[in-house]
């Protein structure tokens, strides 16, 4: 066969402009061999990863010695063998490319290649380059606390990690092995493809998941695991440490209280049939300082009182039940704090819900409707003090006085009081139940005002005088000054004297301040 070679340069144009040289070929009768020359690939091809709370992306950057190509193509994978799908197609000027759309904890792999095109051959490419790993791991989770709750179960509290699909949950009985899924907690907050979502406050805000059914006396230990859902499949971050509680029983509640004796508080709780018995603590200040009262070893005791206590002052209890566990007392979950003031006696910061209750009961009232209803809520007081003769000597005299029986009590004490103080003050009159008509929103109509001294210690509205005759403390001796025993006393039992703005009552001292 009569063989021939042709050595040809052909000279075309590229679509840019540029002038591509192509060295072809030698061919005979049966064949043809072509060589085709291709693009440089790219050099110094990096991936460098920004990544905080709000976001994360990838930076590509890479160099390129010459512009005789059309441009780029950048594919990115999730392993490195795996199905590389294309991102982005660049120009050739282009020397580097950032990818926003990531999630964390989940592998990347990015590959480069030039590309070209031939009139004749087609689209020419480089051989491509391809970068190692890229990885944004998640944060470790930070579990907040491991307790025991109602319902022979256990709480686990963690903080959210961003971007964080879902969480897995194990627990043991063994703090260094054998940790079991028993949960997959899905975020509702995060989609799928959609991972960079990030809302701070959602993250600032604990999570929490409940495990039931458990054995009271058990300890478990729990880890937390987050992980990222991309493209169906999950993709796990670093576990976390370990916490653990014990496995308690319910907690019993106060129901009622009362200080049915001076310096006394009677406290009754709801009976737990699975307690071995009941713990009592005790403090004078609600978070802290609580001392154990009492250890009462029968389910079936429900109430105890505490004596020897200071009339208004607020006492705050604790009752846990317990169960024998192992020859130790094991104490139910955290009961809630109750609040009790030891209030046989009024008292002088005595709150109005209290007040309202010691003359009202639970009733929606604020007056009684006529004397009659009113006169079945008075009892009689028998209340010595002192007095000055016409020698100028002070003498002792009784009076008896109608008061609400809700402060009955209250009022003996503190006569007792007034009388027993070095003071001795004088006291000639003192007014309290008075009924003064259906309408009338006095509290004397309620038995809880005292007049005393009333033409010593005026009322006044301004400079005008509505009762009595004057107020002279420092000139007569029956005036009430604004600070001595007497007043300090009343004020004790939560009596306070009736200074209502320009209208001020000298010989008025009230229970609600009326």
């Amino acid at each position: 066969m009569k063989k021939f070679s042709l050595v040809m340069t052909i000279i075309f144009a590229l679509s840019l402009g540029a002038f591509f040289h192509v060295d072809a070929f030698a061919f005979d009768e049966k064949e043809t061999e072509t060589t085709v020359t291709k693009p440089n690939a790219p050099t110094d091809f990096t991936a460098t990863v920004s990544s905080d709370s709000y976001s994360s992306s990838v930076t590509l950057t890479w160099n390129y010695d010459n512009y005789y190509v059309n441009g780029f193509y950048i594919y990115r994978a999730t392993s490195e063998n795996g199905a590389y799908e294309l991102l982005t197609t660049l120009s050739r000027y282009s020397t580097s490319y950032t990818d926003y759309n990531i999630s964390k904890c989940v592998p990347y792999y990015y590959k480069i290649v030039a590309y070209t095109y031939d009139y004749y051959f087609g689209e020419i490419c480089s051989d491509e380059v391809v970068s190692n790993q890229i990885l944004i791991p998640l944060n470790q989770v930070a579990l907040q606390s491991v307790t025991a709750s109602s319902g022979k179960s256990m709480t686990v509290n963690w903080y959210p990690v961003s971007d964080a699909s879902g969480y897995y949950i194990y627990r043991s009985t063994n703090p260094d092995s054998d940790f079991t899924l028993i949960c997959d907690y899905i975020n509702s907050s995060a989609t799928n493809n959609n991972l960079s979502y990030y809302d701070s406050f959602y993250e600032n805000s604990a999570l929490s998941y409940t495990d039931c059914n458990l054995t009271v006396g058990q300890t478990y230990y729990y880890k937390v695991c987050p992980y990222v859902l991309f493209n169906g499949q999950k993709y796990s971050g670093t576990i976390s440490s370990a916490l653990s509680d014990i496995v308690r029983i319910d907690a019993t509640k106060i129901k009622k209280s009362a200080s049915n004796k001076p310096g006394t508080n009677t406290i009754t709780w709801k009976n737990l049939n699975n307690a071995d018995g009941y713990i009592i603590y005790y403090s004078t200040s609600y978070d802290s300082g609580y001392k154990k009262l009492k250890t009462i070893k029968s389910n079936s005791t429900t109430s105890y009182t505490q004596k020897k206590l200071t009339n208004g002052v607020a006492y705050y209890y604790k009752v846990f039940g317990y169960v024998n566990v192992k020859g130790k007392k094991l104490e139910s979950i955290e009961p809630e704090t109750y609040t009790k003031y030891c209030d046989y006696y009024t008292y002088k910061d005595e709150d109005y819900t209290s007040r309202h209750k010691r003359i009202f009961g639970n009733k929606n009232i604020y007056k009684y409707k006529n004397s009659k209803q009113a006169w079945k809520n008075m009892k009689l007081v028998k209340a010595k003090v002192w007095d000055i003769n016409r020698h100028g000597k002070k003498y002792t005299r009784t009076f008896y006085l109608y008061v609400h029986k809700g402060v009955a009590p209250s009022v003996d004490k503190m006569f007792k009081e007034i009388y027993k103080s070095k003071e001795r003050f004088p006291i000639h009159d003192i007014g309290c139940y008075n009924w003064r008509g259906n309408s009338s929103t006095s509290e004397h109509c309620l038995g809880l005002a005292f007049d005393i001294n009333s033409n010593e210690n005026y009322m006044v509205q301004g400079k005008q005088i509505l009762a009595g005759s004057f107020w002279k403390p420092k000139k007569n001796k029956y005036s009430i000054p604004l600070k001595c025993n007497l007043v300090k006393i009343l004020e004790k039992y939560g009596f306070s004297r009736g200074f209502w703005g320009e209208r001020k009552d000298y010989m008025h001292f009230s229970y609600f301040g009326g």
